[in-house]
């Protein structure tokens, strides 16, 4: 690619067309490994019901919850209202195709921006290619699920490229389709909580860029206008200023959820300190970087090392705003390896470089397809597996509750209970799942975490046992709990398979099937290892 001739040696200098073409097939081949296995999130059956169920009533959200036992009636602050009315909408005309597709579309919301980045800020070859598999490898992690955080995913892009780019051209009109952005994202996910502090920095830097005249103060103006209309917009939505308070509880309360724990605190792909390695080397090995770029890219950092959600928002701003030191990085570290490699005689070994990554990359994806398309999963098809803790679903359990018709309050894993919601309710409902404080409060869910820790030498009531009307237990078969449900009289385990448990209450209304399990007359199912969302028992694909 083209750059400033005078300061870097004409070896190194590199044709428009070539680049495109290269860059443009490593995208290519990033976004075919990202975009064609699909695998059901534990929610996707709960984003999925609240978005049918809105669009069956005509309303945008439920205002009350009416799927638990233990706080019924619960006020519902629901932050994705959007992304599942979506979801209902394109489930209910296409099935999985339209949720495959709205994956997708993200996933280019994502990587439309960084192409762009990489040719505004004149990225290397070896750079781009670095940053796109990179960054493809690290996505590919959270993007494998169809789920509302995609939003935030595509928006923090769009947003990142809109204000580095007024920063750099402060005449800019762009930075008004901000507002827009804002608008959609806040009723679509909680994450746009994340681009109202960046906003604030990048606000905050031009600020004091006027104090130092390296910028006008009609474009602060412009700038402060900007992102006071996309904050007042955020507004605009079914909960008002309600859906600020609860989101902030949500953010600076300890979860339980891995995804919400710090990076150190829980074991993750080597993958995912990548970005931690290319921020060093941008910021070491080279000196076209600025300021605004250190500090966002820090503030974004303190994120991920906070939550390991936030990886993939830290990945999304290297891409975005480093390509341009890395670039300079990687020429200062390699100087005679760019020069071996530049050049037009040079041109027919780049592209078999450029060729051997795209393959490779594609191979990846193309390995995945295959061992899913031999268990009926094609790439266009949500899969849902049934024999591990979740993501995978208690497929079998569920089958043997439907044949019993047992139903009533049922206590199961927060990463069930959204499975467990599409597939019994209304005849039972749930203690406890994966909506945490958008529903349920602070005490009920450390009664949930005290439950999950309980094991052989606990002793004494529990809440969720003992206070509450629970009848039915559906947990992983790994919990230590069963050991102190052994102590308890009231009590029975009634099935068992290598992924769950299921235990009932003594009651007169299960003394039946009490009887059978003991006589060992509950049928075991036989259930694929992978089938088809929504993983109806009695309509499963073989």
């Amino acid at each position: 690619m083209e750059t400033d001739s005078g300061q870097l040696p004409t070896e190194w200098r590199m044709g428009q067309g070539e680049w495109s073409l290269a860059t443009a097939m490593i995208w290519g081949a990033c976004l075919f490994l990202m975009c064609t296995v699909t695998i059901a999130d534990p929610d996707l059956w709960g984003h999925t019901l609240y978005g049918l169920r809105a669009i069956e009533q005509g309303t945008l959200v439920e205002r009350t919850d009416p799927f638990c036992y233990t706080e019924p009636g619960a006020v519902w602050i629901n932050h994705e209202w959007f992304s599942e009315y979506s979801f209902g909408w394109l489930w209910s005309h296409l099935g999985n195709l339209g949720l495959w597709l709205w994956r997708n579309f993200w996933l280019l919301v994502v990587f439309v921006p960084a192409w762009i980045a990489l040719r505004k800020f004149e990225a290397s070859l070896a750079a781009a290619v670095l940053l796109l598999i990179y960054t493809a490898f690290c996505l590919a992690q959270f993007v494998v699920f169809v789920r509302p955080q995609l939003v935030t995913f595509g928006c923090f892009a769009l947003m990142l490229l809109i204000l580095r780019h007024f920063l750099d051209h402060p005449q800019s009109k762009a930075i008004w389709y901000l507002p827009a952005v804002m608008l959609f994202w806040a009723n679509s996910h909680g994450g746009f909580l994340a681009g109202v502090g960046i906003q604030g920095v990048v606000l905050l830097w031009m600020g004091l860029g006027v104090i130092q005249s390296r910028y006008q103060r009609r474009d602060f103006y412009r700038l402060a206008g900007a992102i006071g209309f996309a904050w007042g917009v955020t507004l605009l939505n079914p909960y008002g200023i309600h859906l600020h308070q609860m989101l902030w509880d949500h953010l600076i309360t300890k979860q339980i959820v891995r995804e919400w724990q710090p990076l150190w605190e829980a074991q993750q792909a080597l993958l995912y300190y990548i970005p931690f390695l290319l921020i060093g080397l941008a910021f070491f090995g080279s000196r076209k970087w600025e300021w605004i770029d250190l500090i966002l890219i820090v503030v974004v950092a303190y994120q991920a090392v906070s939550h390991i959600r936030h990886v993939a928002l830290l990945a999304i701003a290297v891409i975005i705003l480093l390509p341009r030191p890395i670039s300079d990085a990687i020429r200062n570290l390699f100087p005679h390896l760019n020069q071996q490699w530049a050049g037009d005689h040079r041109r027919g070994f780049r592209s078999l470089l450029v060729g051997a990554s795209v393959l490779t990359v594609c191979g990846l994806g193309v390995h995945t397809i295959v061992n899913l398309w031999n268990e009926s999963i094609a790439p266009w098809q949500i899969g849902v597996e049934t024999q591990s803790r979740a993501p995978g679903m208690p497929v079998a359990t569920i089958e043997v509750m439907q044949d019993e018709k047992l139903n009533g309050n049922i206590l199961t894993d927060y990463g069930w209970a959204q499975y467990v919601i599409w597939q019994t309710f209304p005849e039972s409902r749930v203690a406890f799942d994966g909506r945490y404080r958008t529903v349920y409060s602070a005490k009920l869910e450390q009664e949930f975490v005290d439950f999950q820790k309980l094991d052989a030498t606990s002793e004494g009531p529990t809440p969720l046992l003992d206070q509450y009307p629970t009848e039915i237990l559906l947990l992983p078969r790994s919990l230590q709990v069963r050991g102190y449900l052994q102590h308890r009289t009231d009590w029975v385990q009634i099935y068992e398979d290598s992924q769950a448990m299921l235990w009932v209450k003594v009651l007169p209304r299960f003394q039946e099937i009490i009887t059978r399990a003991k006589q060992n007359q509950l049928t075991r199912p036989e259930i694929p290892k992978w089938c088809l969302f929504p993983a109806d028992p009695n309509t499963l694909t073989k």
